[in-house]
């Protein structure tokens, strides 16, 4: 019997080593494009931001749907304490609490009249609510029905607005 006699091996390494290569580049350029998505765009959070504050401005009024009896008393100068918000924000863009602002309207539901009305923060910021784009504010409306112990139907109107553009845009 003749022993076979085997070859060269370097070409068969050679080209192994074309593929060793890329799939390192296509491992290589997946990791760098997800790094570039996931980090590329901050995430916009003002639409949640409104939300919780119109949802934070309902508890402060309402309670398991009966309107809390001292409501009325609540007015600008004290609504901030009296439902524990605060619109003080970061300075690192030069804001001066011009970032916020609701405003919050109380109707008798049977009649359709006003009863109480209150705002807070920076009212300039209400122009902007019907501009859509990603530089303008983030306006937010809720609607909440209640009732009082002698079931009179209210209805409160909550308008929540977070500017914030420089930083989430």
């Amino acid at each position: 019997m003749k022993k076979l006699k085997i070859g060269n091996k370097k070409g068969a390494e050679k080209i192994i080593s074309v593929y060793w290569f890329a799939m390192l580049f296509i491992v290589a350029a997946s990791l760098v494009y997800i790094v570039s998505v996931f980090y590329g765009k901050p995430y916009d959070i003002r639409k949640i931001e409104a939300d919780f504050l119109a949802d934070k401005i309902a508890s402060c009024f309402s309670k398991n749907g009966f309107i809390k009896e001292d409501f009325s008393q609540i007015n600008s100068n004290n609504f901030l304490d009296r439902c524990s918000l605060t619109f003080d924000t970061e300075d690192s863009f030069g804001w001066k609490n011009d970032q916020y602002y609701i405003e919050t309207n109380f109707y008798d539901l049977n009649s359709g009249n006003l009863i109480h009305s209150l705002n807070q923060g920076n009212p300039s910021l209400k122009n902007f609510c019907n501009i859509k784009g990603e530089n303008f504010p983030v306006c937010l409306e809720k609607t909440l029905y209640t009732i009082d112990k002698q079931n009179n139907q209210y209805q409160i109107k909550i308008l929540s607005i977070v500017r914030k553009t420089e930083k989430n845009v």
